[in-house]
């Protein structure tokens, strides 16, 4: 470990003195770093779920796997959560090589989701010998291919570019830049702030392999998003396919938020990529003073849509598979994304107000909190309230074979608009028998009231 002295000050005082006008983001890069591994955990919760709800299932099995692999890609920068020393180097290679062995995978897959859920043209994906075999196929496929480039290429620095690390002791002494062998050389330089020494960090280099592998996911979320909205309009005019039309419905949006964020701020990497050469946090003095803030600004909104995809896509992936199948599930997910997305809007609020307050007056972090979380506290609810009724948009209500059972009796007794108490005691023995609470059985009586009342005005 580099020498800076007890660790939680050390943080603290890196989260203060995040700068975009002089370049001192390593806070911000901890920051993204620890949401990273929360990112990690809750995929990979929303993938366990999944495989227990239908372990048998060859589309659960699918997309744990899928979720799984998008796990390992959020944490794309793990090695950059603690300020290790040159000793780490071999490690973050061999973890770069799993994240485009990863990246390419969810590539297939993402262009593989048409075998459970496939438009009009593409119903030869839906054999039960593709479909069933998909969830260790496609693995099997991409470590063929990365092990065959990395062979090809004559090393792993060869196939996916070099490892660095870039350690600054003192403003009076050079910076220390420490690579993998056949690493590439580089211009590496410190923030010359003295209040931010000592400090290190990691630096991924790419290959045009690594570059392609990059842009490639964004592209294929686009091309899945329009297969998932043939499907889903497919479906939507079948009798009897409701539940695959908003199955097909959830991974349409989920693919169209991906493709959305992620290629957006992927066009702005590659623009400042042909501006730049390299991108990454190598050589920020290099960068001329007003193009800093705009270089970082790109480099960090990518960083965060890793994150942000990654979590939506989990949600509305999970929704899609366990909807049916977990009793309030559609809630729980609904209510984790409307309260993910106010912590995160409150967050990148925060930062922006620190930024604009930087050099105004002091300790501007402080300000900001105060100047947003303040508001943020006192509005919360019709602020949540909001979210929420987007996050319904995109995930609707949705009933387990269970509830729709208790929903069709309750429709049944409730046909002429009165609940004698003959019927009630039928319906409780119906709940009781569908394992049914009573306050889910409130809930569901509850909407479908709400539902007829809507029906009616």
């Amino acid at each position: 470990m580099t020498d800076v002295g007890p660790i939680l000050p050390y943080y603290w005082d890196k989260f203060m003195e995040i700068n975009f006008q002089t370049g001192d983001t390593l806070g911000l890069t901890y920051i993204i770093c620890f949401l990273s591994i929360l990112t990690l955990l809750v995929l990979c919760f929303l993938a366990a779920l999944i495989l227990k709800a239908r372990s048998h299932a060859p589309e659960n099995r699918f997309m744990a796997i899928l979720l799984l692999a998008e796990g390992y890609r959020v944490m794309a920068s793990w090695y950059n959560t603690y300020p290790f020393s040159a000793e780490m180097l071999p490690a973050m290679e061999y973890y770069r090589v799993g994240w485009y062995f990863c990246s390419l995978l969810c590539l297939f897959m993402y262009l593989s989701t048409v075998s459970f859920y496939p438009p009009k043209r593409l119903d030869f994906m839906a054999k039960e010998k593709i479909r069933n075999n998909l969830w260790w196929a496609l693995p099997v496929l991409t470590g063929v291919i990365i092990a065959a480039l990395i062979a090809s290429s004559g090393s792993v620095v060869n196939a996916f570019g070099g490892n660095y690390h870039i350690e600054c002791t003192s403003i009076d002494e050079e910076v220390i830049l420490t690579a993998t062998p056949g690493s590439p050389p580089i211009e590496a330089g410190c923030v010359e702030t003295e209040e931010t020494f000592p400090y290190s960090w990691f630096v991924p280099g790419s290959s045009p392999a690594a570059k392609l592998l990059l842009l490639a996911p964004p592209l294929s979320a686009i091309l899945a998003a329009f297969f998932m909205h043939r499907a889903w309009h497919r479906f939507d005019e079948e009798d009897g396919m409701e539940n695959q039309a908003n199955e097909a419905r959830s991974l349409f949006i989920g693919f169209t938020g991906k493709a959305t964020i992620k290629g957006l701020l992927v066009l702005s990497i590659v623009y400042m990529t042909a501006r730049f050469g390299d991108f990454n946090l190598a050589d920020l003095a290099s960068i001329e003073g007003d193009l800093l803030p705009i270089y970082l600004y790109c480099l960090y909104g990518f960083m965060f849509s890793i994150l942000l995809t990654g979590m939506f896509e989990g949600f509305m992936f999970s929704y899609a598979i366990l909807r049916n199948d977990i009793l309030g599930i559609d809630e729980q997910l609904r209510r984790s994304m409307s309260w993910g997305v106010f912590v995160f809007s409150g967050a990148i609020c925060i930062l922006i107000v620190a930024e604009l307050l930087e050099g105004i007056i002091p300790y501007g972090g402080v300000a900001s909190a105060l100047v947003v979380g303040v508001p943020l506290t006192v509005m919360r609810k019709p602020i949540y309230n909001s979210i929420n009724h987007l996050a319904i948009i995109l995930m609707p209500e949705a009933f387990t074979k269970a509830e729709q059972s208790y929903l069709e009796a309750y429709s049944a007794v409730m046909d002429d608009g009165i609940l004698t108490e003959n019927e009630r005691k039928l319906l409780v023995l119906q709940a009781k028998n569908l394992n049914l609470d009573e306050a889910r059985v409130e809930f569901l009586e509850q909407w479908y009231d709400n539902q007829q009342s809507n029906e009616e005005e």
